[in-house]
């Protein structure tokens, strides 16, 4: 099958293509990934720009490990603009196209595990 955001190469690689390893780390990331967006919004609404800028390096891998490639370069702006306290007016555009990203990739992620079963 074809998706639009998730890459899943990575990821099989890492799990030697093993489905219940596969599922292991797809619903890790899909428990973790919610509280990071969640996390960069309370901090970039409370102006804690060092904390935005570790909830964005934290959430970096997890986007990587399931191959969301499209944000890989809003993920280090966001990063790289919290950390230098630039383009500010930008991260919330930008958090809310990451957080739209992650909600499909999350659908398509869901039908991935409906396929490991």
């Amino acid at each position: 099958m074809e998706y639009k955001h998730i890459d899943l190469a990575f990821l099989k690689q890492f799990t030697s293509e093993d489905p219940k390893r596969m599922e292991r780390y797809i619903r890790m990331f899909l428990a973790a990934a919610p509280a990071g967006l969640a996390s960069m919004k309370a901090h970039l609404a409370a102006g804690e720009w060092e904390a935005l800028r570790s909830a964005a390096h934290s959430i970096k891998p997890q986007i990587a490990y399931m191959g969301i490639h499209s944000l890989r370069e809003s993920i280090q702006e966001i990063e790289n603009d919290a950390r230098e306290q630039k383009n500010l007016e930008r991260l919330n555009a930008r958090i809310a196209d990451v957080e739209r990203t992650c909600q499909e990739a999350f659908e398509e992620l869901a039908l991935v595990l409906k396929e490991l079963k």
